[in-house]
Formats: C-alpha cells, sequence, structure tokens
C-alpha cells in the first residue's frame, strides 16, 4: 500500500476520534451551565496547568515510544530494543509523575496563593488537589496510546481521546453535578474519567503487548540513552509549547481579571482552539511515516507527503475558522447567557488555528526526526516573547492583548518550525502543493470582510449569517471544485 493511501486510511480512522470530539463543545454549554461561569474558569485554569504538568512528564517519552516502537515492531529480532524503550519509557514518565504528584502535594498550595489572589487560590487550591491525582494514570495512559500509533495502528488513539475522553468528561461532570456543584465536583469528574482511560489503556496494552517481556525488561533495566537524550528535550519543548497556548489564561487572573472573565475568555478561547483537532485527523497518521522516510533518506517523498498532508489539512481547518467567525457570538451566548459581551478578542485568537493547521506539521517532522533540541530551543524562545506579550498586552489591553499576544508567539514558532524542517531535516513545503487551499480560504476571508464591512443599503443582507455561510462553502467550494475538474482533465488528456 502506498504511503498516501496508508495515510489516507489512518487520517480516516483519526477523523471518527475528531467526530467523537464534537462532545467538547457540549462539555463547554453544559459544564457552564450547570456549574456557571465562575466555576469554569477556575476549572478551565486547573486544566491549564494540569496539560503543562503532563507535557513535561510524558511528551517526549510518548513520541520516543512512537519512534522507537516504529522503528522496532517490523522485525522480531529487535523485540529486546523495543521493550527496552518501553521500559524506560514508562519508568521515567511514571516515576516523574509520582515525584510531581508528591511536590505537588506539599508545596503546590503556597505556590498558588503566591501567585493568584484570594479569589481565585483557594478554589484553585481546592480543585488542583484533586485534579493532580490523574497525572500518574495519565503518564501510563499516553504512553501506550504512543505506542500503538507506532504500530501504526491508530484507533485506540481515536477512540479514547477523540470519544471517551470528552464523552466520559461530560457524562461525570453532571453526575458530580449531583452530589456536588461546585469546583469539587468538576475536579472529582475529571479524576473520574481520567482513571477509567487508564483503565482502558491497561486493557490495550495487553491486548497488543507483553508484559511478561516488559517485567523481564524492567529486571534487567537498563537506561536507553538515544530515547532519554530525544526525550528529556523534546519533554521541554511540548512543556515550553503547552504554556504557550496556555499562558494567555494562567495569567489574566494573576492580573486580577475574575473568574468570570476568564471563564468567558476561556470558552472563547476553546472554540476557537478546537479547530486544531483538524490537524489531528491527518499528523498523528503521517508521524510514522516521516520516521521511516527520514530513516530511508527519501527527503523527496518526504517532501512531497509533507505538502500535500499539510494541503489537506487546511482545506478542511480554513472554512470552519471562518465559520465559528460568523457564528462566535451565538456559540458563546450558547455556552451561557451571561457571555453575551464583547467577542471580539476571538478575531484577535483566529491566527492561531489557521497557522497551526496549516504549518506545524513542520514541527512533528522535527520532532520525529530526533531533532528534540531544536524543538526546544524554538519552545524556551518562543514561551519567553509570549511572556513578555502578556506582560505588556494584558494591563493595557485586557483579554484583546492576551488574545494578540497568543497569536503572536504561533506566529514566531511557526517560522522557526518551517524553517528548520526545511534546513535541517530537508523537508520542504511546496507552493504548487498547497496554494489553491490557501486561495479559496482568503477569498472567501475578503467576501466575509466585505460583509462586516458593508455601508451599501441594497447589499445588506449579506450580513445574515446563514448567508455569510452559504457564501463561504460556495467560494470554497467553487475554488476547490475548479482544481478538481483541470486535474481530471489532464488525467484524461
Amino acid at each position: 500500500m502506498s504511503v498516501s493511501k496508508e495515510l489516507k486510511k489512518g487520517a480516516f480512522v483519526n477523523f471518527f476520534g475528531v467526530v467523537g470530539k464534537m462532545a467538547a463543545p457540549a462539555f463547554l454549554i453544559i459544564v457552564n451551565r450547570l456549574y456557571g461561569p465562575e466555576i469554569f474558569g477556575i476549572y478551565i485554569t486547573a486544566n491549564i496547568a494540569i496539560e503543562i504538568i503532563i507535557a513535561f512528564l510524558t511528551s517526549g517519552f510518548k513520541d520516543g515510544a512512537l519512534i522507537f516502537v516504529s522503528r522496532f515492531s517490523d522485525s522480531k529480532d529487535d523485540q529486546q530494543e523495543l521493550y527496552t524503550a518501553l521500559s524506560n519509557a514508562f519508568l521515567w514518565s511514571v516515576g516523574l509523575s509520582l515525584l510531581v504528584f508528591t511536590f505537588s502535594i506539599l508545596f503546590g498550595a503556597q505556590l498558588l496563593e503566591m501567585i493568584y489572589q484570594d479569589e481565585f487560590s483557594s478554589s484553585l487550591i481546592t480543585i488542583f488537589q484533586i485534579m493532580i491525582l490523574s497525572i500518574p494514570l495519565m503518564a501510563f495512559e499516553r504512553i501506550v496510546l504512543a505506542s500503538t500509533q507506532g504500530l501504526k495502528i491508530m484507533k485506540y488513539d481515536a477512540i479514547n481521546n477523540g470519544w471517551i475522553r470528552p464523552i466520559a468528561l461530560l457524562i461525570f461532570s453532571i453526575l458530580f453535578w449531583f452530589v456536588s456543584p461546585t469546583v469539587t465536583g468538576m475536579a472529582l469528574a475529571y479524576f473520574s474519567c481520567q482513571a477509567l482511560l487508564f483503565l482502558i489503556s491497561l486493557v490495550i496494552y495487553n491486548k497488543l503487548f507483553s508484559w511478561k517481556k516488559l517485567l523481564l525488561t524492567f529486571r534487567n533495566f537498563k537506561i536507553n540513552s538515544e530515547l532519554v537524550e530525544f526525550a528529556i528535550p523534546q519533554s521541554l519543548n511540548m512543556t515550553l509549547n503547552r504554556f504557550i497556548t496556555g499562558i494567555d489564561i494562567l495569567m489574566l487572573p494573576a492580573f486580577g481579571f475574575g473568574p468570570a472573565v476568564v471563564g468567558f475568555y476561556g470558552a472563547g478561547s476553546m472554540l476557537i482552539r478546537e479547530i486544531r483537532s483538524v490537524k489531528m485527523i491527518f499528523s498523528t497518521a503521517f508521524n510514522p511515516f516521516i520516521v521511516r522516510l527520514h530513516k530511508e533518506n527519501k527527503f523527496e517523498e518526504l517532501s512531497h507527503h509533507f505538502s500535500k498532508t499539510a494541503s489537506w489539512i487546511t482545506t478542511i481547518a480554513f472554512p470552519i475558522i471562518l465559520l465559528i467567525t460568523v457564528f462566535k457570538d451565538h456559540l458563546l451566548i450558547l455556552i451561557h447567557p451571561e457571555y453575551g459581551g464583547d467577542s471580539s478578542f476571538m478575531f484577535y485568537l483566529l491566527p492561531i488555528p489557521y497557522l497551526y493547521c496549516s504549518f506545524s506539521l513542520a514541527g512533528n517532522i522535527v520532532a520525529m526526526t530526533g531533532h528534540s533540541k531544536l524543538n526546544l530551543m524554538n519552545s524556551f524562545i518562543v514561551a519567553s516573547s509570549n511572556i513578555v506579550l502578556n506582560l505588556l498586552l494584558i494591563p493595557k489591553f485586557g483579554i484583546i492583548g492576551a488574545a494578540s499576544a497568543s497569536s503572536m508567539a504561533m506566529f514566531i514558532l511557526i517560522c522557526f518550525e518551517m524553517a528548520e524542517a526545511r534546513f535541517v531535516a530537508k523537508a520542504k513545503m511546496y507552493f504548487k502543493e498547497v496554494f489553491r487551499a490557501h486561495l479559496a480560504g482568503f477569498a472567501a476571508t475578503a467576501f466575509l470582510l466585505f460583509s462586516y464591512l458593508n455601508t451599501f443599503e441594497n447589499f445588506e443582507f449579506i450580513k445574515n449569517p446563514f448567508v455569510q455561510t452559504i457564501g463561504i462553502i460556495l467560494i470554497v467550494g467553487g475554488i476547490l471544485g475548479i482544481e478538481k475538474i483541470n486535474r481530471l482533465r489532464t488525467k484524461l488528456r
């Protein structure tokens, strides 16, 4: 089977995972309606802090497990190397998570009190101390799912992260609301969801891998220096990467913004950033092929599939970005009636999913080809820039400043990743492969801008959201349809 066909097959499986994530908007609506914007604001702050911690503990070892399983799974002679890599990934990530868990229990409350004001810190300490219990469970689960991707089996990650996680979190949130409609109820719902996923990951490991071989490897444990040298900088990189995308929400309450404002901003931010899931449909399927093609020095083929995959992602993501722009006010009010304020900050967040979906596949290439230290350098520079930008812009512009800082930081990161993919990993993005997807998106953007800025009475009807939706679909569909017709004509000739 060709790489393109295998990629499409893997992406098709991942697509069903992303469809399952439609529970995420339902979670936003129901949690805000049940618990209220204030509790949601506290929850999302704690959730981002947990995600940053888990990125530090697992990201590098997760990617390392994927790389080594992908490298050694096809040969029975390499099974020892495979389980040596797995034992290292489990030991380091789960072991470190237990240390962080202990540190959080001992000093977490004091740290939060130093950063946040009394209104925020007391509730944040309560929710954080329960949610932190999930960390060792999440570390194990993420290593297992990454290992299945190394086997080129995408369904387990799609099922777990695409369906079970969002749906279980939604169900547990509703159930615990009847028990405790407070931050404690939200925290218990989060922990219960992670505990369920941990149990499922035990079943998945038992089905695809050997406990006996893993235990034997632990008995004769030796450090896999190649994996550790890759994983540590990659974990730091992904920690900073997650920090870059969440620092705005973490810093707003530090500047004195209340839970309701943070909840309002967080809800809009989650809606916009959920679009990044489109990239995950293809990138998780593409990662094992990056390893293989780069290992075989097939740089031209890697560049071709890099460009084609990026084009597919942009084709899907760009119209979704525009449709969320059209219905942003309706969506926020649907989440909670109190969110009926000025939603213009969402315009400043739009570059994030566009840049991420269209170009950040370059970051996967840099990571999967073993250049984790470059990724770490990128993230350190960008995280530092993002902190400075937030410090400068939030006091002056509030949530618009926070959104602008995040978009600027994403632009800086993409510039680094694209340059490194080209000049270090030798993977180019071919303009001829991607320009039509961007052309269709920007043509629809021009139509949307015209509808917003229009002052002619005869064209007043185009301010209607449903007319704008039809216009976006016709423009994007028309431009991409013309391209397909031209390709068919070329083939017939």
